[in-house]
């Protein structure tokens, strides 16, 4: 009788990343070390008071050691009436090369007003 070979912990699928990654942060994320990551969709909300500022969103992240900087167009999504912030959001399918043990994050630039960041990042660690 012969024994049944164990099942791998981890199932590859082919045509899938064998090391999926996504994360959320505020106001971005740190790339694991000994890893590159490969962002292929990010999203960025920025709350920003009081209502009605105007405010321009900005990723930046590192790759083969030179800063980068990526412009994220924004779209106002809505105002919250108890907490006097507007709601800007912003996604975009990209391919970006972020160093390991470096940050991906995004900044918020608008004069003279309060701004809260959060970037979602889905992509695949090499």
């Amino acid at each position: 009788m012969t024994k049944p070979k164990a099942a791998r912990a981890t199932t590859v699928i082919p045509g899938l990343p064998s090391h999926p990654f996504g994360e959320t942060g505020s106001p971005g994320i740190t790339v694991p070390t000994r890893r590159h990551l490969v962002v292929e969709t990010l999203s960025v909300q920025l709350d920003v008071t009081p209502p009605g500022s105007h405010i321009e969103a900005f990723v930046h992240y590192v790759c083969g050691g030179k800063n980068v900087l990526l412009f994220v167009p924004l779209t106002y999504a809505y105002t919250e009436p108890s907490t006097q912030f507007d709601f800007h959001v912003g996604m975009q399918a990209v391919r970006l090369y972020v160093d390991p043990g470096t940050r991906i994050y995004v900044e918020g630039v608008t004069p003279g007003t309060s701004v809260t960041n959060f970037l979602t990042v889905s992509g695949y660690l090499i």
